[in-house]
């Protein structure tokens, strides 16, 4: 087995660090080419109807306009058609597409976009359209939904139940509580914004604000009926997400629809207000847990009810009701999930999805159940601690919630508190201390990276992922600097362009183990090419070594040392310099 010396230290510095506190980063709506213009939408002032007459003529003729399009002009795409062929498939599965019709589905929905050659301009003369609507009863209101309305049908809705349902009933100590949640809207420091750069009509450059590069070039080769090839976006910083760039929304639609029309690059940026409607949002959720557990303190049902909302054209559901399933030891566990669809915007992910909601409600209840039991919420918590994952029966492959349990308590002197609620205070203001657990699944998908290392010894990594923030450009740096041997300073890593190698999308806490171990894959061949180079040089041979194996060597600081004696030692670059080679390059997956 070979051996590498870890160069980088446990704390590397971000190294897009300089870039985003000087100001040289550049976002999606940060971009200039000649001849830029800009694109500003216009929003219906109706939660739901129709159109049915728009004014445009003073915008068109405002100064500096040079496109308005709507529902009544828009060029064709491609896409649109699929869809609406679609006979079979529920409205609620079809979506949203700007421009497409004169329905309106939300308010804030937009209904034209206006292109001029200032974004003052733009601005202006979207201010001056006036629609027309045919006004339709609308339902915004989750309660009234549950009482009037039917929720969502279809196996992804079906009960779970494990054991006994409702077993929390005959429980000697039990507890009901309801849980509600609002709506929680995405609003990161930097707005989403997008500028689209036309090459005749069939080839584009989209700088985007997405945290999944391939999703958006699928979606746009989709939509206007492309070529792979065609399509490329790049999406170099983002400032801030977590769920609110994965979709390719209506703003980035009506922008690319704009730009192909006029042949012109287009920028388009929304406002804060715009924000809140039109880049998703936490769902509200509203959740019933009934808990019982004998006197002893063990649980002996759980039931987790959850309603939830969506849009009445796009269904969205996520995992509200899964930590209940597994989080703690209990052999009697129900969940339902009811969705119901509201005249709103679409929501999406959001940080956490769904399963934070869940948490909220379990362990308030987990909390409530312990304090009528007379338990200390982490004592409770630790009699019904999960040793195996109850829904799917298999073991953990590593779980330190005991351990984390004890830490905590530690740092802040937990057992030293008053227990007794509202007990506590300092001044006029209430002292609490609490206590929650969550669980989110693990995943790992698919990636490919590529690797170049130059004749002088510098390290070039590239794939197609992005970064919302976490600092994955760092964290793939020091894991190829760890794996090679190689110093962080001499390592060099490409993102945030779908013409580079396809790696993951940016999310579900899964980028990191997807992409690490592709970067582990290439650096470790990286490793194998470089000790191949040099296994008949006469540097390493000793009386019991004449062809050096991997195994014979470390690699630390860009050398090759032979483990046995070292003072033989070869640079990287001078490997590559002796071999012949321009460089080498490989491509794991």
């Amino acid at each position: 087995m070979d051996k590498t010396i870890a160069t980088t230290p446990y704390f590397l510095d971000r190294v897009d660090g300089v870039q985003k506190v000087t100001g040289t980063a550049k976002y999606s709506a940060e971009y200039e080419f000649p001849g830029m213009v800009y694109g500003v939408l216009a929003n219906s002032t109706i939660a739901k109807g129709s159109i049915t007459t728009m004014d445009t003529k003073a915008a068109e003729n405002a100064p500096g306009v040079l496109a308005v399009i709507t529902h009544l002009n828009c060029p064709e795409v491609p896409g649109y058609k699929k869809i609406a062929a679609q006979a079979a498939v529920p409205e609620i599965k079809k979506g949203y597409n700007v421009f497409a019709d004169n329905i309106i589905r939300f308010n804030g929905q937009p209904i034209a976009v206006v292109i001029a050659d200032t974004f003052e301009r733009a601005v202006y003369a979207a201010s001056l359209i006036k629609a027309s609507y045919k006004e339709e009863k609308y339902n915004t209101d989750l309660d009234e939904a549950i009482k009037t309305g039917k929720a969502l049908e279809g196996n992804g809705y079906k009960d779970y139940v494990r054991g006994e349902a409702d077993a929390w009933k005959k429980a000697e100590v039990k507890i009901e509580a309801t849980y509600s949640m609002p709506i929680e809207v995405h609003n990161p420091m930097e707005i989403h914004g997008i500028t689209v750069v036309w090459e005749g009509q069939d080839k584009v450059t989209v700088y985007e604000k997405t945290q999944a590069l391939k999703v958006t070039q699928q979606n746009i080769m989709r939509a206007f009926g492309l070529k792979e090839e065609n399509v490329r976006i790049i999406t170099q910083f983002i400032g801030g997400a977590f769920g609110s760039a994965f979709n390719t929304w209506p703003h980035a639609m009506a922008a690319l629809i704009g730009g192909r029309k006029i042949g012109r690059p287009v920028k388009l940026m929304l406002t804060r207000n715009q924000m809140f409607n039109m880049v998703g949002y936490r769902p509200q959720a509203i959740q019933k847990m009934s808990m019982g557990a004998s006197k002893d303190g063990k649980l002996t049902g759980i039931t987790h009810e959850a309603i939830a909302m969506t849009a009445s054209y796009q269904e969205f559901t996520e995992g509200i009701v899964n930590g209940s399933k597994s989080l703690y030891a209990c052999p009697n566990v129900k969940t339902s999930y009811k969705v119901y669809p509201l005249d709103l915007s679409q929501p999406t992910w959001m940080r956490g999805p769904g399963e934070t909601t869940g948490a909220y409600a379990l362990e308030s209840a987990m909390d409530e159940l312990a304090y009528a039991l007379q338990l200390d919420p982490i004592e409770f918590r630790l009699r019904n601690y999960a040793e195996t994952d109850a829904e799917r029966n298999k073991p953990y492959s590593s779980k330190f919630l005991k351990e984390a349990y004890q830490l905590g308590t530690d740092k802040i002197k937990w057992y030293d508190r008053n227990p007794v609620p509202r007990s506590m205070k300092e001044g006029d203001w209430l002292i609490g201390y609490g206590t929650g657990s969550g669980v989110f699944v693990a995943w790992r998908g698919d990636a490919k990276v590529a690797a170049k290392l130059l004749p002088d010894g510098s390290l070039i990594l590239q794939s197609g992922v992005t970064d919302m923030g976490p600092g994955t450009a760092t964290a793939m740096t020091q894991l190829a600097s760890e794996t090679l041997g190689l110093p962080a300073r001499n390592i060099k890593f490409e993102m945030g362009d779908s013409n580079l190698p396809p790696g993951p999308s940016q999310g579900g806490s899964g980028t990191t183990s997807t992409l690490g171990t592709a970067v582990n894959n290439v650096c470790v061949s990286v490793k194998k090419k470089l000790a191949d180079l040099i296994k008949d040089n006469s540097i390493f041979h000793t009386e019991t070594i004449h062809d050096v194996k991997p195994e014979d060597l470390l690699f630390e600081n860009g050398y090759m040392v032979l483990a046995s004696d070292r003072s033989k030692k070869i640079s990287y670059a001078d490997a590559i310099k002796n071999s012949g080679l321009p460089q080498i390059e490989i491509l794991e997956e």
